[in-house]
């Protein structure tokens, strides 16, 4: 399984724990270990989310700052992330309410 995480493909991860690739796809084939070999590549994810959300704060922060710089083109670009992103939060933040609301009347009515 850690060969699957660790390399870019199947061959690379059949050669690195010496199967053959067919092997390796028999073993993708069983569903026990589909599921488990999703599930890891899940923390795999999950683990790297939780490291961007980690330093979004200081990333937040050097847009800022560089949106003031003396380049207009690289002030600009901050400016429309800065924009965007605080667009697509209240979108997301709207969505997940109606969602909320609607779930809520859901149960109310079952």
């Amino acid at each position: 399984m850690s060969a699957l995480l660790e390399t870019n493909s199947l061959v690379d991860a059949a050669k690195s724990c010496n199967l053959s690739e067919r092997t390796l796809c028999r073993y993708l084939q069983d569903a026990n270990f589909a599921r488990e070999y999703r599930n890891a590549r899940r923390a795999v994810v999950e683990s790297a989310i939780v490291r961007m959300q980690n330093g979004a704060s200081e990333a937040v922060d050097r847009l800022r700052e560089l949106q003031y710089c003396e380049n207009p083109a690289v002030a600009a670009r901050c400016a429309q992330i800065i924009f965007e992103n605080s667009v697509k939060s209240l979108e997301t933040t709207d969505i997940l309410e109606r969602l909320e609301r609607l779930e809520n009347e859901h149960t109310k009515t079952t």
